[in-house]
């Protein structure tokens, strides 16, 4: 495959460990943990803050977090307050969304170097009580509804985990098949954790002491169940359909962290003398029926292979967002790919899926997957409430 000096790369990459809904993480401000992530990829480049141009970061739940969260992150994370900012909401695919634009900003020169990522912390979600603001409390109650709520689509009028059973109605995908994937979710990414390879990705985050608690230092992944089995995960109840199949074993876990990429052209990094992890090859989004999101990635995935001028059987490694097993298994029946290729190092129904970094994790993880496991061709993708759905095709570089 040629290259050109207009090449998109990645030079460097780092996330926080990924924190448990209500764990570790749990009152860390969104901001800081993206900040957390910046400063790392940008020490990780060998790159000052002041070189950086603009950063584009995703976060979802915004609610609390102020006019522009992704502003607040690039000032605290060492970026000048002359580099402007933006803040990405694609629903799940907002992290990759945002090294797509990222990458638009570059290739027409607008930028050198820009931050792109995603930060969510799902445990700082706030509550919400509605209409008081013109209502008041003159009789009656009032309830307090939970910002989780937001996941519900108006389009089709259900949440997301009724879209991921309308995919094991329509694709006849069984309990069991979801409740291997899952097992086969948290192997891969306890295998990851034991060989060291999450620990190249990993920042640790370093918790203050507080009166009950000792400083206390996160450096890996919370959510991964090394000693689940399919017996325990046969046990789960379904939880959005009384005779469904879809539980808390077999979907991700909502959770917290941040992860951010350093992105410029092959000519600047070469001229600097920096060398590239991957380069982008090619980008594509497109959009499905709401009520069945999941199916976004058998969609977008040919299009951006079309793009790059590839096929599936040109690709060494799939990451693919495990929103649900369901969604996965769906995606799996309509591409035909091989299994063995497919997240490899498990994915978000081990790890959890805080929204707006997810897809920048998929791209960041992928990279270190070819690096590792000597691939050459990677292409990641994501869905996202309301059918959004993007990919991205990349090539390891170093």
């Amino acid at each position: 495959m040629t290259t050109s000096e207009n090449d998109i790369v990645a030079i460097s990459v780092a996330r926080t460990p990924l924190g448990s809904f209500g764990g570790s993480l749990r009152e860390v401000p969104v901001w800081e943990l993206g900040a957390i992530a910046i400063r790392a990829a940008l020490e990780r480049a060998a790159l000052p803050g002041d070189q950086i141009d603009q950063m584009i970061f995703a976060n979802c739940r915004q609610a609390g977090n102020g006019p522009n969260p992704a502003r607040t992150a690039a000032v605290k994370g060492g970026i000048p307050v002359e580099a402007p900012s933006f803040t990405v909401n694609m629903a799940c695919p907002s992290g990759m969304k945002s090294v797509m634009l990222a990458a638009q900003e570059l290739a027409s020169g607008n930028a050198r170097f820009i931050v792109a990522g995603g930060m969510e912390s799902m445990s700082t979600m706030p509550y919400l009580l509605k209409n008081v603001r013109w209502e008041g409390f003159k009789l009656g109650d009032k309830t307090l509804l939970d910002g989780w709520a937001d996941t519900f689509d108006p389009l089709c009028g259900c949440g997301m985990g009724m879209t991921a059973e309308n995919l094991v109605s329509k694709y006849g995908i069984t309990r069991e098949e979801m409740d291997e994937f899952a097992l086969a979710s948290h192997d891969g990414a306890a295998k990851a954790q034991r060989g060291g390879f999450t620990a190249s990705e990993i920042v640790p985050v370093t918790l203050p002491a507080t009166r009950t608690q000792d400083e206390v230092t996160l450096s890996l992944d919370e959510a991964i169940r090394p000693d689940t089995c399919l017996e325990s995960l046969a046990k789960l109840k379904p939880v959005f359909k009384k005779d469904g199949s879809v539980t808390a074993g077999n979907a991700c876990s909502m959770g917290d962290g941040a992860c951010a990429i350093v992105l410029t052209t092959r000519a600047i990094a070469k001229s600097l003398g920096r060398s590239p992890m991957f380069s982008l090859v090619a980008s594509a989004q497109t959009a499905v029926e709401p009520a069945y999101m999941g199916e976004g990635p058998g969609r977008a995935i040919p299009m951006v292979l079309k793009k790059a001028g590839m096929t599936l059987s040109d690709i060494d490694f799939i990451e693919v967002n495990e929103a649900f097993a369901a969604q996965v298994l769906a995606n799996e029946r309509a591409l035909r790919w091989d299994r063995a290729k497919v997240n490899v190092y498990g994915g978000a129904i081990a790890l959890s899926h805080p929204t707006g970094m997810s897809g920048a994790r998929l791209l960041m993880t992928l990279g270190n997957i070819l690096q590792r496991e000597n691939g050459e061709l990677g292409v990641a993708s994501i869905c996202g409430g309301g059918g959004v759905t993007t990919a991205i095709v990349i090539r390891r570089e170093s």
